[in-house]
């Protein structure tokens, strides 16, 4: 093998360098070339799911944090542009464009064909909440709070004590989901995410998700001048009883460290089913504005 194949041999050689650490783009040019070469494979996955072309979809809000970490990682290019210029040309845009965007200044200037428009990019946006719930999850890994485990193990072994108890699959989707929100606020975190799922989720696993903290307080509000006795308003609440043996049967049992707990494979699935659904459920705002 010669010096420059030496340098240049497939990543998962993983050869090192004189000090020992791996270095598996030690040539510019290889490097260049691989990276583009993913960003591309990246880019035409991404494109033909939103149904717009390659061009569109970089400079779409989705294409620019999708593509922002490779951008940064290729040596060889000076500029973003430089970088979509080295692989999309105007011939490659191979999918029809639906990346429109409306002119008017004011709301009231609007007209029924710039609402197709935004209708358009809402549901294409829609795609994207699996990913969004996804990234939630992974950013929970190391995200302790103070607490013993982390808040992804936390989640997890709670989902996992209540796929144990062959509770529903609603119930172990809302035992994955509801913390997620303390990687914005932990103050918040439970109104943020009955938020989020309510259009996903039954008007039950909403309330339950909303009111979560008042139910576990029974077990530690003595110890931050909370009321032990929250739950009490809500019996009687069809969702209360679910309510209860979330908190006392999985939310609040899984700070455990050595709990055999599934991997976030086993719970994938039930992401991919609540919030991949084309339909959620009606346009929740007007639903509680108008009725």
């Amino acid at each position: 093998m010669s010096e420059d194949n030496e340098k240049n041999k497939d990543i998962s050689s993983g050869a090192t360098n004189e000090a020992g650490s791996h270095d598996y783009f030690v040539d510019s040019t290889y490097k260049k070339n691989l990276q583009t070469m993913l960003l591309e494979k990246e880019c035409l996955e991404k494109s033909q799911r939103f149904g717009i072309s390659r061009r569109h979809f970089l400079t779409s809000s989705f294409g620019a944090v999708a593509a922002a970490s490779i951008f940064g990682q290729i040596a060889g290019f000076s500029s973003k542009a430089e970088a979509m210029d080295g692989f999309v040309s105007p011939s490659e845009d191979l999918y029809k464009s639906v990346a429109e965007t409306t002119s008017f200044t004011r709301l009231d200037q609007s007209t029924a064909a710039d609402w197709m428009i935004i209708e358009n990019s809402v549901r294409a946006q829609g795609e994207g909440v699996v990913d969004t719930i996804k990234n939630m999850i992974n950013a929970s890994r190391g995200y302790h709070l103070g607490f013993g485990p982390d808040q992804f193990t936390h989640i997890t072994q709670a989902a996992t004590r209540a796929k144990r108890d062959n509770a529903s699959d609603e119930m172990i989707l809302v035992c994955l989901v509801h913390d997620l929100a303390k990687v914005i606020s932990n103050l918040a975190h439970a109104d943020i995410i009955a938020g989020i799922v309510r259009p996903y989720v039954s008007d039950g696993s909403f309330y339950l998700l909303r009111h979560h903290m008042e139910y576990q307080w029974k077990h530690y509000g003595t110890y931050v001048l909370r009321p032990t006795n929250g739950r009490a308003r809500y019996v009687g609440q069809p969702w209360h009883a679910n309510a209860v043996r979330f908190s006392d049967e999985y939310d609040q049992k899984a700070f455990d460290p050595y709990y055999r707990t599934d991997p976030i494979e086993a719970f994938l699935p039930l992401v991919e089913q609540f919030f991949g659904t084309a339909t959620p459920r009606n346009n929740l705002t007007h639903q509680i504005c108008i009725g």
